[in-house]
């Protein structure tokens, strides 16, 4: 699944609207697979792990740098944040 990674350049808003086509491929798919459709049913899958992923995605540009091991000790213990 994960042998032929691409990077693309996406917006914000690109994302937002392939998000919403996610989201309704994976209402008609639930409904198909209700019916009995096996193809349906794995197209579902291939969906909702696809969803997750984009949501992992959007999370982690979201987030500003990651803080050390150390920097967030210190944070914890002194209630001080750290810079560079």
């Amino acid at each position: 699944m994960f042998e032929n990674l691409n990077r693309l350049d996406l917006t914000s808003k690109d994302i937002d609207m392939i998000e919403a086509a996610l989201h309704t491929q994976k209402k008609i798919l639930a409904v198909q697979s209700e019916a009995g459709g096996t193809g349906a049913r794995r197209k579902l899958t291939d969906i909702k792990q696809l969803m997750k992923r984009v949501g992992r995605a959007r999370n982690m540009n979201h987030k500003g740098p990651a803080q050390s091991w150390t920097q967030m000790a210190r944070t914890m213990l002194t209630g001080q944040s750290t810079s560079g």
